[in-house]
């Protein structure tokens, strides 16, 4: 499961950029939305209404992108794993799979 984006912009306040600043800045906001599910019209709306720069709004475009395509990988990855699965047809057995002891 994906992380929440607020968990994921939090996690790179060790930037030295724009998306770095935003991280640090939402760390100290204790007002700032961490729920799942936030859409990036709702943030972007929170940083205008607190009066937050273009740089910010930038930022935070710029850091949902990220976490977007990082979505999207782990989404792929999920589709991939599901199709692997349902090929394996039956484990193999025979006496190239039989364990020291004998038993398969």
């Amino acid at each position: 499961m994906a992380i929440a984006f607020s968990d994921y912009l939090l996690g790179q306040r060790g930037r030295d950029d724009a998306v770095g600043d935003l991280a640090r800045d939402a760390a100290r906001d204790p007002e700032w939305p961490k729920q799942r599910g936030l859409s990036f019209n709702r943030l972007r709306n929170y940083l205008i209404a607190n009066h937050a720069n273009q740089s910010a709004i930038d930022a935070l475009e710029r850091a949902w992108n990220e976490y977007a395509g990082i979505n999207r990988g782990d989404r792929h990855l999920a589709g991939e794993l599901e199709e692997a699965a349902r090929q394996v047809v039956a484990a193999p057995t025979g006496p190239l799979y039989r364990h020291a002891n004998g038993r398969s």
